[in-house]
């Protein structure tokens, strides 16, 4: 009976002294009807818990601020202090080197909070945070920078240009995210975003660059896997309208080195096709070629080579159609050699 009564006594204190920290942690709310923990509560107004998650933030406890800011839009979703949680939430977060959440809080600030005085702060804060991104700062996974950034800074610039397209950074995003596109070799995608700043930003001081990388991309293009001619064309003609239109920039030179280059690849693909002919002992055929070379890139080094081979060429050797008013040997587009690659 006495040890029953030890047991019993027993139990009854443990109880006690269990009950204790649970009140502490867990208090019945009348007005939610459900227990809240007062731990993760916030406080009374958002007046009061921006003070206390301002005053965590400036002892630098990050992750402490981080929690207490995001309370404010949680507890106090209509309260205009709950723009500047979201938004201190962001910076707290880039303090911890995690950019990609706290671009995500930016995001969530000017989708949700459109008429914040902290807009163009948010806007600034995740157009930096796309720059980074897109210079090759990495994701964090676990914690640790892993995963490449640019699929975020193109995610970034793209809600960017969504969301506040006539801001301060909407041409500067349209841009950069032609950049990043060219450096990731999705030259067709880069072409469409540099157009639509020359479309979109008329008076943009991005639009004359913008024309110019239209035509870069064109000739990057080109150089992909096996040559394509039709890129190739383009990117010339595109790069002589930049000079049209901008006759007394510095983009004339670079338009000009980048026209010689494509003429020099350009004159070089006919003049190993001329060579396979011949090799092929197609004499007719592969004097079409280096005469048509001659004459259509005449300041090229091909073409000084196509000379010294014009000369020792044997007479004769069949007949081969002749080359188009500007065009090539095969009256259109020229035929290349199944083996010809960039």
């Amino acid at each position: 009976m006495k040890k029953r009564l030890f047991m019993l006594l027993l139990l009854v204190v443990g109880c006690q002294l269990l009950a204790e920290p649970v009140q502490s942690y867990w208090l019945w709310s009348p007005d939610l009807g459900k227990w809240v923990n007062p731990k993760k509560s916030a406080k009374d107004t958002p007046e009061d818990q921006l003070a206390w998650a301002m005053q965590l933030y400036e002892q630098k406890d990050w992750d402490r601020a981080i929690e207490e800011f995001e309370k404010l839009p949680a507890a106090f979703p209509t309260s205009r202090l709950a723009a500047e949680g979201v938004y201190h939430a962001g910076l707290s977060w880039e303090e911890k080197k995690d950019f990609a959440k706290a671009a995500n809080n930016y995001q969530k600030l000017i989708n949700q909070y459109p008429y914040s005085d902290r807009i163009k702060d948010a806007v600034h804060r995740e157009f930096e945070i796309a720059m980074m991104f897109a210079s090759g700062e990495k994701m964090k996974v676990l914690g640790m920078p892993v995963l490449s950034g640019q699929e975020k800074a193109i995610e970034l610039f793209k809600h960017i240009v969504k969301n506040a397209p006539f801001g301060s950074y909407g041409d500067q995003a349209q841009f950069q995210l032609g950049e990043v596109y060219k450096q990731q070799g999705a030259y067709e995608e880069a072409q469409k975003a540099f157009q639509a700043v020359v479309d979109e930003y008329p008076t943009s001081p991005l639009v004359q660059q913008a024309r110019f990388e239209i035509a870069n991309a064109s000739m990057l293009a080109s150089r992909q896997a096996q040559y394509n001619e039709q890129y190739a064309e383009r990117a010339i003609e595109e790069f002589k309208s930049i000079k049209e239109s901008f006759p007394d920039d510095e983009s004339v030179r670079k338009a000009d080195e980048s026209i010689r280059l494509l003429r020099e690849k350009k004159a070089e693909t006919a003049f190993e096709t001329g060579s396979f002919y011949e090799r092929q002992k197609k004499i007719g055929s592969a004097r079409v070629y280096y005469s048509d070379l001659i004459r259509q890139y005449p300041e090229t080094q091909a073409a000084g080579k196509a000379k010294e081979r014009l000369e020792r060429l044997p007479e004769g050797g069949g007949a081969a159609p002749a080359p188009a008013e500007g065009g090539s040997a095969s009256g259109g587009k020229r035929r290349k050699p199944w083996f010809k690659v960039w």
